[in-house]
């Protein structure tokens, strides 16, 4: 992107408007461009995850039951199958803030990548970061009430097993790696820059010596990746606009990434939230209140999923796609995003439009549709409407259900959360009416997360049970 860096000062915000970047108040989307298709051999491949929350159990020695590292060793499995290049972990990876804890993920790690090697030997670069978890986590206590110092009574032995004590010392033991506060790694000519769980103002200043001090490595096309557990905040996002190259990645939030926004423009840095992988799966769906005016309900974890998600980046020369994946049971969240890494051109001292604006974007991926001949089903009080699969290049997020012409409620698609072909309730989505509705006609129609809309289908007294 050699041209928005010459003229950033001007036209960063233009530009990345341009993009996709700003649109919908600052929430960014990306969508593959009509007829490309990926090409064989991506520069660099690398898989994401964050708040995996291991945790153990009352004697502080085994992993609770209840939280299971086989969530992530499934996804580094999976990372494995795909030849990634590198893994980024994005902070709270122990719950309590014990070194066990970490222990158990790099156990997993060595399980599936022993000696940090892939199957055919090559490297498997780690990327970590700590969250606010791995710092603080033996004073929360978890969910469950457990207190670091109810069951170490000794100060002693407590110190020893909290990672806060010492977690350079504790870091570089499980990790064989040394800590630092601000750290650079490069990927196959790729480059990573980790944050290590802490707002200061003089971390923000190391974190941007340490990309200026390597200054060699922009081109103003290839992007790099600035690694931190928390959201970018206003430091960061100030620092960050010197860099229009630079793509924020974070955790904490644990929102699912079914929904296409959670990628943003904050202040010029583009920051992606890395959806979390957390054994019991709780992933809500968040900012999507424009989709409909019906408030969406049903977005308890029994109706749209318990997943576990994380993604896998490949980049080529003119493109970047991220893959949504949940490995709980596995699938594709749906249609990759995909991020144009050279296409935002400015002419005459102005951007010109590019194809992959908000309304491009839709239409690009166009709208959720139910299959031919699918149908409602009027039952006990209830709405039963059938998935809406029609589009595999648009998920349905949720569905509008109007009575008699009115918009009565909104509804999340049952299993949103889960890959596809794994829907709760076989993608079938229930809806309480009430009784005084029941003879009236009703219709649903589904959207996408981007707030697309399909084709209704309708029933009326005639059709009922």
């Amino acid at each position: 992107m050699p041209e928005m860096r010459v003229t950033r000062r001007g036209f960063l915000r233009e530009a990345l408007a341009a993009f996709g970047f700003a649109a919908a108040g600052g929430r960014t989307l990306f969508a593959a461009p009509k007829g490309w298709k990926p090409p064989k051999g991506a520069k660099l491949v690398f898989g994401a995850l964050s708040d995996t929350h291991l945790r153990t159990d009352y004697t502080g020695l085994k992993a609770a039951r209840t939280f299971p590292h086989k969530y992530f060793i499934s996804a580094l499995e999976y990372f494995r199958s795909q030849n990634v290049d590198a893994v980024v972990h994005c902070g709270d990876a122990a719950h309590r803030g014990q070194i066990r804890e970490l222990e158990f993920h790099a156990e997993a790690w060595n399980r599936v990548f022993p000696k940090g090697l892939a199957s055919d030997g090559h490297r498997i670069e780690k990327l970590f970061v700590t969250g606010n978890h791995e710092i603080d986590g033996w004073r929360y206590g978890g969910d469950t009430g457990f207190k670091v110092e109810r069951v170490f009574k000794d100060p002693e032995e407590r110190a020893r097993r909290i990672l806060a004590t010492d977690i350079a010392s504790s870091w570089e033991r499980v990790w064989g790696e040394t800590y630092e506060p601000v750290w650079h790694r490069e990927v196959k000519g790729y480059h990573f820059f980790g944050r290590h769980y802490g707002v200061a103002e003089g971390q923000i200043a190391q974190l941007v010596k340490v990309i200026e001090k390597k200054q060699g490595f922009r081109d103003g096309r290839k992007p790099f990746f600035v690694l931190s557990h928390i959201r970018p905040h206003a430091a960061l996002n100030k620092a960050m606009a010197k860099f229009p190259e630079a793509i924020s990645l974070f955790g904490h939030w644990h929102h699912s990434a079914s929904n296409w926004n959670v990628i943003f423009d904050w202040g010029g840095a583009v920051a992606i939230q890395v959806p979390a992988c957390l054994p019991k799966g709780w992933l809500p769906f968040a900012h999507d209140a424009y989709i409909t005016k019906a408030k969406l309900e049903g977005g308890e974890r029994e109706k749209i999923g318990v997943a576990r998600q994380g993604y896998v980046f490949r980049l080529y020369d003119d493109m970047m796609a991220i893959e949504r994946r949940e490995f709980g049971e596995g699938g594709s969240l749906g249609t990759d995003w995909i991020m144009p890494l050279d296409a935002c051109k400015i002419e005459n001292g102005k951007v010109k439009p590019h194809p992959f604006s908000r309304e491009e974007l839709k239409k690009v991926i166009g709208e959720p549709q139910f299959r031919e001949g699918a149908k409602l089903v009027v039952e006990g009080g209830k709405v039963k409407i059938p998935l809406a699969d029609g589009n595999p290049k648009c998920r349905v997020y949720a569905y509008e259900v109007a009575v008699d012409g009115e918009l009565r409620k909104a509804v999340y698609a049952a299993g949103g959360n889960m890959g596809i072909g794994h829907e709760t309730n076989g993608g079938v989505t229930e809806v309480e009416i009430p009784n005084q509705d029941l003879p009236a006609a009703i219709a649903v129609t589904p959207l996408s997360s981007l707030g697309t809309r399909g084709r209704p289908i309708t029933i009326n007294r005639a059709h009922r049970l």
